[in-house]
C-alpha cells in the first residue's frame, strides 16, 4: 500500500484544438464534447495556477506522461476529488479491501 506512484491522479487540464496552439475555455471544451466532436480536441495535463489551466479532470499516470482517458470534466479540484473517491473507490473494493490504491486512501 505505500505505493509513491499512483495510478489515477486529479490534476488540472488545458485543452486545445487537434493540431492548433488556440486554447480552449470550458465551456468551448463542453459544448464540443456535448457535440461529439472529441477527436479534435486535445485535453492535456496542466499544473496549478497556469494560466491556460480551464479545470480539473482524472488522468492516468504512465511510465512516460499523463494520459487523459475520457473522464469527466470539473471546474473545480474539489469535486474531481469527490468523482474519483465515489467512482473509482467502489470499483476497486469489489476486488478487495487491500485493491483501494494509494491515492485513493489518501483523498
Amino acid at each position: 500500500m505505500n505505493n509513491p506512484n499512483p495510478e489515477l491522479v486529479v490534476l488540472p487540464f488545458q485543452a486545445t484544438l487537434a493540431g492548433s496552439t488556440r486554447f480552449l475555455t470550458f465551456d468551448q471544451v463542453l459544448t464540443m464534447l456535448r457535440r461529439e466532436q472529441r477527436t479534435r480536441l486535445h485535453i492535456e495535463r496542466s499544473y496549478p495556477g497556469a494560466p491556460h489551466a480551464i479545470g480539473w479532470t482524472i488522468f492516468r499516470r504512465t511510465p512516460r506522461a499523463y494520459r487523459y482517458e475520457g473522464e469527466p470534466l470539473f471546474r473545480t479540484e474539489r469535486n474531481a476529488r469527490r468523482y474519483i473517491r465515489k467512482a473509482y473507490a467502489i470499483e476497486y473494493a469489489l476486488n478487495t479491501d487491500d485493491a483501494i490504491t494509494y491515492s485513493h486512501l489518501h483523498l
